[in-house]
């Protein structure tokens, strides 16, 4: 049996999420979050933006990723970490906050805690 071996406890989600500028992203969903990062479901378009967008010189995909949840509007930095394909329209991108505020880690732990407890 595999044991999930991430540092910070993970829920499921369904919130709306637009990556990028001017970030539209065709009903992209972030499907589960921890205050580590993100999972999000989209189509082929959102992986288009996530691996051609901001490029650092060392090739590392960073990208501005705003949404709405219970507490505050979001609009944080994140990291591609991996991307799976679900299906031949659907994929399940993994993004990892970069330098998560003080005041959003509280939105987003309070939020991971209350759906943990159930």
């Amino acid at each position: 049996m595999l044991t999930d071996s991430r540092i910070h406890p993970r829920v499921e989600t369904d919130f709306e999420v637009k990556v990028g500028i001017p970030g539209d992203n065709s009903g992209a969903r972030i499907i589960s979050m921890s205050v580590g990062g993100i999972a999000i479901l989209g189509n082929h378009q959102l992986e288009d933006v996530l691996k051609l967008d901001n490029a650092d010189a060392n090739g590392v995909l960073e990208h501005i990723v705003s949404f709405s949840m219970p507490g505050g509007e979001l609009s944080e930095i994140c990291r591609l970490v991996h991307v799976r394909r679900l299906s031949q329209e659907n994929y399940e991108f993994g993004l990892k906050f970069i330098d998560l505020n003080p005041q959003d880690t509280v939105i987003i732990a309070d939020y991971v805690d209350r759906h943990r407890r159930g």
